[in-house]
C-alpha cells in the first residue's frame, strides 16, 4: 500500500477514514475499506481483502500537514465514524486540536478553507471555542448566514454550535 502513499520518495497520499480514526481513538472499529486522501482523482481498487477508495484532497499533501488533514477529514466525516457517538467524537477532536501547538491551531484554518461548508463551520466552531472568534473569521465569512448544518452535537460539548 505504500505505493499509494509515496512515489519516488514524494508523498502523494495519506490514510484517512477508519484507519485514520483509529489513531486518535475516535473508533476501535476495523474496516475492509481503506480511504486514502490524494490530490488526484483515482478509481477504487481491490487489494486482497481490502477495497481502497480515494478522496480528493484539494490541499497540497506534505509530511508535515498530514496529521492536520487527518483531523479535518475526521471533522468532515464525523457522522460516519463507525461505532462512535458524535458528541464524544467532537469532544475528542476538540481535545486533539487543543493539544496542537499554537502555530498548528492557527494553521488549521488555511487547509480547512478548501473543505466543504459543513466542515468549515464545525472546524470554526471548535477552533473558536479554543482560540476565540478573531482566529476563525476567515472560516465563517464565506458561509451564508441562513445556512444550517444538523450534526446533533450537544450544546454542552460545543456551546457555540448555533453560530
Amino acid at each position: 500500500m505504500k505505493d499509494l502513499l509515496e512515489k519516488n520518495r514524494k508523498i502523494i497520499g495519506y490514510l484517512s477514514g477508519t484507519k485514520a480514526f483509529n489513531k486518535p481513538d475516535l473508533t476501535t472499529q476495523l474496516s475492509n475499506t481503506i480511504l486514502i486522501g490524494t490530490n488526484a482523482d483515482k478509481k477504487s481498487k481491490k487489494r486482497g481483502k481490502y477495497t481502497i477508495r480515494f478522496i480528493r484532497q484539494k490541499n497540497t499533501i506534505t509530511k508535515e500537514n498530514i496529521p492536520l488533514l487527518q483531523i479535518l477529514d475526521s471533522i468532515r466525516f464525523i457522522n460516519k465514524i463507525p461505532d462512535a457517538d458524535i458528541n464524544k467524537s467532537c469532544e475528542r477532536l476538540r481535545n486533539i486540536i487543543q493539544n496542537l501547538s499554537d502555530k498548528e491551531q492557527e494553521y488549521l484554518v488555511k487547509p480547512a478553507m478548501k473543505y466543504n461548508p459543513a466542515t468549515r463551520a464545525l472546524t470554526g466552531a471548535i477552533l473558536e471555542s479554543i482560540l476565540g472568534e478573531s482566529y476563525v473569521e476567515a472560516l465563517y465569512n464565506p458561509l451564508r448566514g441562513t445556512t444550517t448544518f444538523k450534526l446533533n452535537i450537544s450544546e454542552n460539548i460545543l456551546r457555540n454550535k448555533h453560530k
